[in-house]
Formats: C-alpha cells, structure tokens, sequence
C-alpha cells in the first residue's frame, strides 16, 4: 500500500513539475514557444487525473497509512493548481478574438519602432483588414466587438504633463522604457512588456498629442510571437488607462 500512495504522489508531482516548466522552458530557450503550449496541451488531462488519483491515496493513507497523508495531500493539491493552469489558458482562448495588436486609432495608430529591431515573429505593422482565426471579421472590427471600451483618452493637461504621467504609470506597470522622445507634434513613449512564466515580449506604445483642450492619448499593445494573446494586451491597455484616469482624477 505504501510503495502505491508514494508511486501515485511522485507521479502526481513529476506531471505538475512537467506543466510548471513548459514557461520557463521557454523563457530560457530550452525549446520554442509551440513547444511548451504542446508540453501544456499533452500534460494537461493527465496531470488531472493524476491530481484526482493522489487525492484517493491521501484518503487511503488516513486508513491505512497516516504518515503517508500529507505527502499524497500536498501532491495532490500541487497537481491539481497545475491542472488549472492549461484550463485556464483554454478558457482564455474560448473568451478572446484570436487576435494580439491592440490599439486605441484604428485609422492611425502608434507605430512600433525602436521594438521592430528585435526579433520577432509577427511584423510591427498594423493591419486593420487582417482577417482574424475563428471569425469573419478583420482585425479592427474584431477588436472592437470584443473590446469596444478601449478607445483614445482626452486629458486636461499639456503634452509635457501626460508624458511625465505615462512615465509614472509605464514604470509602476513593470515594464521597460525603449524610446522616450519629443515628436513634431506631441510625445511618444515606446516600451515593452515580459510576460511572467513564458517570458513572452509584448510591445506597448504611448502617443500623445496636443489638443484644444488638452492632450490625446493613444495606445498599442502587440505581441511578437503568437496568433492569440489571450486578451493580455486588452488587459494592458485597460490597466493604463485606468491609471491614467485616477491620477488626473
């Protein structure tokens, strides 16, 4: 009984071990990125079952072998959070557009420079009538039906103060600063964005220019690899301008 419940735990900690490394994998160029989604889609169900499994061994260890119970518990919990992992990300792909270029100027939106020097798998160009996976929409009508409140801001302050601002808000957003710089008619601030565990670059760019009764502030996200962001750069852009709105509250 003991060998089984330690066989099952192990087994239960090496499959959530194996999801935890897909990201880091990545990150640290072990293998590309297609591969650690493949390491999470082929993990993913087994590492459930063994979740379940270990949590049937804790139970029977508090019959048959007590001392055994907090090792088959705390696997099956490490293996059940890993589980959630792929579950989440899946639900992510069900709720978003397959789309990762965000902006808030369809027509005209900020264009990414110093970030197109850097390798990257999709090109720094926007293109609004790029036909989207899963729709038969182009990508700014797929943009805006899924995300139809992120739109240009107007602020009651100069150029100089909404650049001063987006500084405060980019830094306190953890990313890093490429280009910082005056343009012939207001400022612009190019930065980019790492995600956590895959490591995955995202470019974000502020615009700003002057108004009659303020200043015009428009954003970009996109990211260099990958068909899908799983809403990430929806949720970034919405993170600054919420910022952006209490600071000039």
């Amino acid at each position: 009984m003991k060998p089984l419940i330690w066989l099952v735990s192990l087994a239960a900690v090496g499959l959530a071990l194996t999801i935890g490394l897909a990201g880091p994998g990545v990150r640290f160029g072990w293998w590309e990125y297609p591969t650690g989604l493949s390491i999470l889609r082929e993990a993913a169900l087994p590492t459930l079952i063994a979740a379940v499994v270990s949590f049937g061994g804790f139970v029977l260890a508090l019959f048959k072998a007590r001392g055994l119970a907090p090792i088959a518990l705390i696997a099956a919990v490490f293996a059940g959070l890993a589980a959630s992992a792929p579950v989440r990300m899946n639900q992510l792909v069900a709720a978003n557009p397959v789309i990762h270029d965000i902006t808030t100027d369809f027509t005209d939106p900020p264009q990414i420079v110093a970030g197109a020097l850097y390798e990257r798998a999709n090109p720094p160009e926007y293109n609004a009538d790029e036909e989207t996976p899963r729709s038969d929409l182009p990508l700014a009508a797929a943009q805006r039906q899924a995300f139809p409140d992120i739109v240009p801001m107007t602020m009651r302050m100069s150029v100089e103060e909404a650049a001063s601002q987006s500084r405060r808000i980019i830094s306190s957003m953890g990313m890093k600063v490429l280009k910082d710089e005056a343009t012939e008619d207001g400022w612009r601030i190019e930065a980019t964005d790492t995600t956590l565990w895959f490591g995955f670059v995202d470019d974000f760019v502020v615009r700003i220019r002057a108004e009659s009764d303020g200043a015009r502030i428009d954003l970009r996200s996109k990211s260099r690899v990958g068909k899908s962001d799983l809403g990430e750069n929806a949720r970034r852009i919405r993170k600054f301008i919420k910022k952006m709105e209490a600071a000039s509250a």
